[in-house]
Formats: structure tokens, sequence, C-alpha cells
């Protein structure tokens, strides 16, 4: 397992790479931001306030810390802002086994910029727009003036005549100027560095639409003179010690030739572009530093993007609960993976002899993925047209088959954790065979904090019958009236849960697994029932919501 820290991270920027992050195994995902509330931390489980920048010192003291307490392994800055904080603390860092995904501070210094990055890359031999006095300018075509430390749309000054020039003279040497195009094509690209110096590919994308200062609609290009250009200035920052995720700017005017007007030490707004692709770029800067599965930088498809705002609704729970039941299966268990793990377990000794690796997998898999489990081995063996005297051996197998640990989806460490810091008493009830279901939870390290586990099976019957709500009730020690239900099952945990008493029930939806609520299906539940059911998109919205007193 690495540890991945991203900094200033609660805005669009930091949702990007947080959620390139959490594409990649065994990565553990932290996020620090001046702000306790920001968007992230309905995305992202574990999260820190920090210092602000200004104070300088309290924030490298408390980045130390947290680096060293945590066991980080990389950093990632998700803004500018922090970017030569970062670029200083680069060497107590690496001291600590940290790599840092940011350049040193003279480079960091010069492409923050435009003026130094403009002469950087004009030394480099890379195609730049001319620079221009505004006072010597003749004005045939305006002038375009941008802010030498700044980024997006943000400070840009429009110069169409001398007077105009003159009104703003105390803006001249602030700014960075060149001939205003009213009309071009502009392309993004974006690539990482990792700390030996070596180059992702570079993904090229061209900008369809903008807002707000990012391109909310790209599209995979494949042009080859804007390729090279894009290729070329990615080789001059890694010579130069280039080290992180970069974003540049490629404008096209009418005439065909051209220029690189703009580059971004920091990962771009849009660059979820390149996860689309099939190009993750934190994960390539994390291959530098561990055994971690990097995506396969090969499996690159060609697509369209288009980013778009998407509400995370926390319901408000009062008065807030004494307690809380999780479902076990789906909720916390990522149940089909660990199915295809078990069966996979017992590949060599049951099957091997009877068939090649690859056609059980893909048999196993679809079966699994179809919700097949209480016949599995029954419609693999007729899948797979094995004999049936071959049905109690791999039932036997399958039963004993122990998963090494089982795997949980990546939320419910940190949930469970945010809810036992603030007190709440803990229960998993589960209707799945009692034997099968102990293992499952003694193999899951970060379950070892729940206070109770009730099997339905032995009091009474499976969900949504009260009676083993009932029970986990009586475990706790707590009145059903005070007690929350977060499961995956809108009839048996939602359902269920509130006829048994509960106060709420939360059902979470997730991808990929058995069960995905439906709104007309879960109308035939009366009002009076059904107002105190929520779907929510992730155990982290139903974390915010019994702790949002």
């Amino acid at each position: 397992m690495k540890t991945a820290l991203v900094v200033s991270a609660g805005g669009f920027q930091g949702l990007g790479i947080v959620r390139a992050l959490q594409r990649l195994d065994r990565t553990r995902v932290l996020v620090c931001d001046i702000h306790s509330e920001h968007l992230v931390r309905y995305v992202c489980g574990e999260c820190f306030v920090a210092p602000p920048l200004a104070d300088e010192q309290a924030f490298e003291t408390f980045l130390l810390d947290l680096a060293r307490h945590e066991h980080v392994d990389a950093i990632f800055p998700a803004t500018a802002y922090e970017l030569l904080t970062l670029a200083r603390l680069r060497n107590p860092l690496v001291d600590l086994g940290v790599v840092v995904a940011v350049a040193g501070e003279e480079l960091t210094t010069t492409l923050l910029d435009k003026l130094r990055t403009h002469h950087f890359l004009d030394n480099a031999g890379l195609p730049v727009p001319a620079l221009l006095d505004p006072l010597a300018h003749d004005y045939a075509q305006p002038l375009f003036g941008r802010p030498r430390e700044g980024w997006g749309g943000r400070g840009t000054v429009l110069l169409r005549s001398r007077e105009e020039a003159l009104a703003h003279q105390g803006d001249f040497a602030a700014h960075v100027w060149s001939t205003w195009l009213s009309d071009f094509e502009e392309y993004s690209a974006d690539f990482a560095i990792d700390p030996h110096g070596h180059t992702s590919p570079v993904v090229l994308r061209r900008r369809l639409r903008t807002s707000g200062g990012f391109a909310v609609i790209s599209t995979s290009v494949h042009d080859p003179h804007i390729a090279a250009i894009a290729q070329r200035t990615a080789a001059a920052i890694a010579a130069a010690g280039g080290c992180g995720i970069y974003n540049i700017q490629v404008v096209a005017p009418p005439d065909g030739i051209a220029f690189v007007s703009d580059v971004n030490p920091r990962t771009g707004t849009s660059a979820t572009h390149a996860l689309a692709e099939g190009i993750n770029l934190p994960g390539f800067f994390m291959g530098a530093c561990t055994t971690a599965a990097v995506p396969d930088l090969s499996a690159r498809r060609a697509v369209k993007t288009v980013r778009v705002l998407e509400d995370v609704v926390v319901p408000l729970l009062h008065p807030a609960p004494r307690g809380i039941v999780f479902d076990l299966d789906d909720t916390l268990v990522k149940h089909k993976e660990w199915m295809l793990e078990k069966l996979q377990l017992i590949y060599a000794d049951v099957f091997s002899a009877w068939v090649e690796r690859s056609a059980f997998l893909l048999c196993a898999g679809q079966l699994i993925d179809e919700g097949e489990r209480a016949f599995l081995i029954d419609r693999l063996l007729a899948l797979l047209a094995l004999p049936e005297s071959l049905r109690t051996t791999a039932m036997d197998a399958y039963r004993a088959a122990i998963v090494a640990e089982t795997p949980l989806f990546s939320d419910v460490e940190a949930t469970l954790s945010a809810l036992k810091t603030a007190g709440l008493p803990l229960a998993i009830l589960t209707d799945n065979p009692p034997a099968t279901q102990r293992v499952k939870i003694r193999q899951a390290p970060a379950l070892g904090c729940i206070d109770a586990v009730v099997c339905s099976r032995e009091h009474g019957g499976e969900k949504p019958a009260a009676a083993a709500f009932l029970q986990a009730a009586h475990a706790l020690g707590v009145d059903p009236a005070q007690l929350v239900m977060i499961g995956d099952n809108y009839f048996r945990d939602g359902v269920g849960a509130i006829r048994a008493g509960y106060m709420h029930a939360l059902i979470i939806r997730r991808n990929g697994t058995l069960l995905s609520s439906n709104e007309a299906l879960a109308a035939t539940v009366p009002g009076a029932i059904s107002r105190r059911i929520d779907v929510v998109d992730s155990l982290l919205s139903a974390r915010h919501a019994c702790l949002s007193q």
C-alpha cells in the first residue's frame, strides 16, 4: 500500500487528481485544504485541514508532520498557489521518503512567470508568439496582454489603440504582450514527468468549449504537427529538471503557424481527459516510487469528454443517530471480487486439469457479474460442460477457500474510523451464511472496529424480517428509534429497517454491484416509510449524513 497526498485539493483541480489516484490499486489517498468544508471531502475519506499558505512556517510544519505521521509516499499540488512552497520543501520531504510532483525552485519560478516562460521556450527552440511593445505597436491589430503571474483568463487586457495603451501604462511590466488573435484553434497537452525524468505519453486534446476558464468539452486529436510541438515542449521541461504533472496550451492561428501559448507546471482542471484516454498521469508519476499497478499506457483510445456538474446529495438527519448498523456484502465488501478471488484460489486443484485458466475466469466473471450466487458452482460446471461428478469437490473447495484479505470498498475504512471517533457504536447485520460471513469479517482488518455482528439466519429469518434488526439494536444497547441502517438493498435493508422501528435508512448506490435502487420500484413503498429512506452515492455521503449535527 502506498499513500498519496494532494495539497490544496478542495476544488475541481484537486478532484481530478484524486479521481485518478483512486483508480490505482493499493493506493491510499489523502487530501488537505485550508477549508474544512469543500467538495473533495465528499469523494475522499481522509481529509486534513491545513494552515493558510500565507503562514509559511505553520504550513510547512503541518505538511512535514503530516507526511511523517501518515507515511506519505508522494505529494501532488492541486493549484499554482502551493508550488513554490512545495519546491522549497523538496529536500526535507525527500529525506522523509516522499517524492514531490513539483520541480525545483528555479524551474518552478520560471514556469510561474509568463515572461520567463516565454524566454525559456524560445531558448529551447520552440515556437512562441512575438513579444511586442505596446507603445511601439502600430495597432493594425489589437494587442493582448496576459499577466506574468496568473492563469486562466484572469487579468487579461486588450488594447485597440495607442490611446488605450497610454491609459494602461501601469500594466505594461506586469503583462506579456502579443498580437490579439480573434480566430484560432486551441489545443491542450497533458503529460507527467516522474522523479527520474521519464516523460509519460503526451495527451493531446482540442478544447471545443470552455466555461469559467477551463475546457468543459474536449476531444482527442491526432495532429502530427501539434503533437510534435507538445512532445518537444515536454522534452525541454524534462531536460530542465521538470517533475510532476504539466499542462501546456498550443494555439494554431488561421495561418497555420502554431505556437506554445502557455505552460502550467501543475495539472490542468480538464486533465481528466487523459484518464478517459487510458493514461493515468498521477499513476505514471507514482510508478517511479511504487510497484502498484500503473495502467497500460499503450491502451489509449480516442474520446470526447464532457465535464458536467453533478450534485452529491447528503441527507441531514435530525436528531443525530446514536448507532449505525451496516449490511456487509456490496455495502462494505466488494462481494463480486471476493467471489472471483475464491474461485481463483480453487482453480489449480479442482479445474486446471479440465479447462484452461482464461476460459475458466471468463465464465466465472460472466456468472458473477450476472448475479449468480446460490448456484454458482452448478452454473459454472454447466457453462464449461464439465462433469457433474466435480460438484462435490468444487463445492467443498470453494467453501474451504479463504481469501487472504477481504476486498473492501475504498470508502469503508475512513468512514468506519470517523464514525468510531465520533463515539457511535457500529454493528453488521448480514443475511448470508454465518460461517462464511464471520470469515469475511475476520479477514478484513478495517472491520475490526465493529462492535457487534448479527447473522439474520441465527435470529429468526433474513431481512426484511424485523427480528434480526431488533437483535442488532439489542447487541449495541441502542433503541431502534435511534439507529440508522446503511445497506445496498432498498427493500431488505431500507424498508426492513424502518418497519423494525429504525429512525432512518441510507441505501448506497454503487457501480458494479448486484443491486441498484430503482426509483419506479421504490415508489411502490408507502410514503410513511419511503420518507425515512434515502439513496446516496457513496458511503462517504452516508458518513456525512450521520455526522451532520
